[in-house]
Parts: C-alpha cells; sequence; structure tokens
C-alpha cells in the first residue's frame, strides 16, 4: 500500500509538473511571434553567404553559385528564446551544408519567415539574381518544396535557365525525395521539364538526389564526391564550349544638359535682334 501511495504521489507531481506544457502544447498553444519581413540586401537575413564577393562572370569566367533553400532556416518561435534557438539551429545547417557545397561553388542561404515561405523566398531569390548573380551559372540545393515562383523565373527567364546546373535534392530516402514544387511532382520524370535546359532534360537529370542522414538533428551528406556526381562536375566545362558569357553591363545613363555653341560675341539679345 505504501508503495502505491508513493507511486500516486510521483504521477501527480509530474502531472503537475507536465500541465503547463500540454495546456501550452495541445490546448490553448501560444501564437507564434509576428516577424517584420527580412532584409536580403542584409547579411544577418542570410544563412550562409560567401565569404569574399565572387567576381562577375565577365572577369574570371564561368564559376557556379548554389542558391541552397534549408527547411532550418524557416523562422518561427512562441517566445524570442525559441526564436533565437530556431535562428541558432538554420544558421548551423547552412554552414554545415556550405562546407559539404563548397566543391561545386559559393553558397547563397536566406532565412526566411515560416509563415511567409513563398513570399521569402522568391524575395530572397531576386535580391541574389539583382545583386550577386552578376551571370554566373547556377545550381539550386533544398530539402524542402521549391516555391513556384522561383520555378517560373527558371522558366520565364531563357538566359538564366540556359545557365542552371540543376536542383540538387538532399534526401535520405526514407522520407522520400523532396518534390520540387508544392504539386508533390518527385524526380526522376520522365517528360521535359520547363523549367530546365536541354542539358538536363536529355539527360534526365534535372533533379539529382543528394544522400544525406541527420547527425545530432542536422543534414551530413554521406558521399565525399561532388554532390550531384559527375552532372556537376563537368558543368564548368559544359558550360565554357556550350554557353556564351554576359557581357558587362553599361553603367547608368547620366543626362547631360545641351548648351547651344555660339561664335564669339553672340549674346541673348543679339540673337534676338537678328531675329527681328
Amino acid at each position: 500500500m505504501k508503495r502505491f501511495t508513493v507511486l500516486i504521489a510521483i504521477a501527480a507531481v509530474l502531472a503537475i509538473g507536465a500541465g503547463p506544457w500540454v495546456w501550452n502544447t495541445f490546448i490553448s498553444p501560444r501564437p507564434q511571434l509576428e516577424l517584420d519581413p527580412l532584409k536580403y540586401a542584409e547579411d544577418s537575413s542570410w544563412s550562409a553567404l560567401p565569404v569574399e564577393e565572387p567576381n562577375p562572370v565577365w572577369v574570371d569566367g564561368w564559376g557556379v553559385d548554389v542558391f541552397l533553400i534549408s527547411e532550418d532556416s524557416a523562422l518561427r518561435g512562441t517566445t524570442q528564446s525559441g526564436l533565437q534557438k530556431r535562428e541558432l539551429r538554420g544558421r548551423r545547417q547552412a554552414q554545415s551544408l556550405k562546407a559539404s557545397l563548397e566543391s561545386i561553388g559559393e553558397v547563397y542561404s536566406p532565412l526566411y519567415r515560416d509563415n511567409a515561405t513563398n513570399d521569402d523566398l522568391t524575395r530572397a531569390f531576386e535580391s541574389y539574381l539583382r545583386r550577386d548573380n552578376k551571370g554566373r551559372a547556377l545550381i539550386i540545393a533544398h530539402d524542402r518544396p521549391i516555391p513556384d515562383s522561383i520555378l517560373a523565373r527558371l522558366e520565364q527567364d531563357a538566359s538564366l535557365r540556359e545557365r542552371f546546373g540543376g536542383f540538387l535534392s538532399i534526401s535520405d530516402t526514407k522520407d522520400g525525395i523532396p518534390p520540387l514544387d508544392s504539386n508533390e511532382q518527385q524526380a526522376p520524370v520522365e517528360e521535359p521539364l520547363p523549367y530546365c535546359n536541354d542539358r538536363l532534360n536529355e539527360a534526365a537529370s534535372c533533379q539529382m538526389v543528394v544522400p544525406a542522414h541527420r547527425e545530432k538533428g542536422l543534414w551530413t551528406l554521406t558521399s565525399e564526391s561532388t554532390p550531384g556526381g559527375e552532372m556537376v562536375a563537368s558543368f564548368p566545362e559544359w558550360l565554357e564550349a556550350n554557353v556564351g558569357k554576359m557581357a558587362e553591363p553599361l553603367g547608368d545613363f547620366e543626362e547631360v544638359e545641351i548648351v547651344d555653341i555660339r561664335r564669339p560675341g553672340e549674346t541673348d539679345e543679339k540673337l534676338e535682334g537678328d531675329g527681328n
């Protein structure tokens, strides 16, 4: 009887201790913090960036960038402490993957609001293209679906699609390959994808699976070879042989006031008199 009484007492203590967690988690969860939109012109809005600014294609020839879309870079939290932990986790994951993806090229990975995923990732991608790409080749790595707006950008921009090297889909395969879009389209696919170029579609390698496993909660790539295999390793050589480099853009035009050319002695008064 005494032992039974002790067990009841322990159960009661545990119930009291777990009460707030049960209430806050299941019965009446706290609302998520409202976050301001991230500013992708600022380094703090990215979980991974190059250490130094890469040279444009018209300076050093073909270089490859990797735009990384990581599930762990989604910001959310019901408290400031929880939000900070989530942000730290996203930065750690991006830096870990960056160490493996740098064998391909420079890595860009944005933070984004979990409740505004498509909007933030679209803005981050457009900011990257406008400020950082500078005609370089591009590969997209991801472990979550890619916003339709980014796929549409590839489909509509022939120049960008021409120098696009495909999708690297990070997966442990037991949970399935992350789909390219919200329509749950899985790879590989047999029919051509409109956001991939002829090289990728002909080789049926628009989406390349990158084997990985979770280690202490973070992705670690399984293979030590180039992620994406030979299709990625041979990408710079293929670009050199098949794609023309973007020329350096002209600077901004400056408006110059046109001044009348006059002979010596010509004044406004004299010209008005001659006109009469």
